[in-house]
């Protein structure tokens, strides 16, 4: 969705407008989503936080200001800022839950063999890489609303992306 789009659909949601709303939630939640199952490798958390960020993001929603960022990478900043919230509650531990690990959409020994490849590398990454790299290939970010999400500049989000990058090309090639 071009960010014209996104925002006419946020100004219509501020207007009452459910169906905006609704289509904001198609465009951006599967992203999303994906984003907070690669970070909290639960899908049952990804599940309610993600409930707890629209909650959080239509309650606010008259707060938001575009500021040459998409209401998407608002929604990031969100989603990151409540599974900060909740590792501070429980700790940085996060666990795999196997059963919702197998359930994942995997329809050809080709995907199943890149998903492994993708976790694996993933999973031997500093933190800060593992989210870089998500943001910017799972829930397709630019570098800019990388930025935004991160509160960095967008030639340290280029920066670190690329760094992150070499360094899980460099897991890969082992």
């Amino acid at each position: 969705m071009l960010l014209e789009e996104e925002l006419g659909l946020v100004a219509q949601a501020k207007a009452g407008e459910q169906a905006a709303i609704g289509l904001l939630w198609d465009d951006i939640t599967p992203k999303l989503y994906g984003y907070l199952v690669k970070t909290l490798k639960d899908r049952q958390l990804a599940d309610d936080v993600l409930q707890d960020t629209w909650l959080k993001a239509i309650n606010a929603l008259e707060s938001f200001r575009p500021k040459g960022v998409r209401f998407s990478a608002w929604l990031f900043v969100i989603a990151r800022n409540e599974c900060r919230q909740h590792w501070r509650k429980n700790g940085r531990e996060v666990s795999i839950d196997e059963d919702n690990e197998t359930q994942s959409a995997v329809h050809s020994p080709i995907e199943l063999t890149n998903k492994i490849t993708l976790d694996t590398v993933l999973a031997q990454l500093p933190i800060d890489d593992h989210e870089i790299l998500c943001l910017r290939y799972i829930s397709e970010l630019s570098f800019n609303e990388i930025a935004h999400v991160l509160e960095i500049s967008a030639i340290s989000a280029r920066v670190r992306t690329h760094r992150a990058l070499k360094r899980a090309n460099l897991i890969l090639n082992k």
